[in-house]
């Protein structure tokens, strides 16, 4: 599986964002934006990339379910003839993390 970094924005049904992951083809980074539909806890959406090297040319489609807690997001990408699967891991905010390890807190 290829790391990547995803920040997305959801809007009532609309879902946007963008995504950072290593560039296979040339050093650094590849970076894509992403559009897609979110019905009840499954996500539909298309990844294309903006800055990246040759072989970045054809978009990624994405179609997955939110995991209850709404931590993660697990599915399958397709890529013309290529597919596999895909999680996305939802990363504390400093903030959340710092309100996370005060509730976990206890006096005895």
């Amino acid at each position: 599986m290829t790391p990547f970094l995803a920040r997305l924005r959801q809007k009532g049904s609309s879902l946007t964002g963008t995504i950072s992951e290593p560039d296979l083809y040339a050093s650094g980074t590849a970076e894509a934006t992403i559009s897609g539909i979110v019905s009840g806890m499954s996500v539909d959406f298309t990844k294309i990339y903006r800055r990246a090297a040759a072989g970045y040319e054809n978009p990624v489609d994405y179609v997955g379910q939110v995991l209850e807690d709404g931590a993660r997001i697990t599915g399958v990408w397709s890529l013309l003839h290529m597919n596999g699967t895909f999680e996305m891991v939802r990363r504390l905010a400093k903030e959340e993390a710092a309100k996370a390890v005060v509730a976990e807190e206890v006096d005895v």
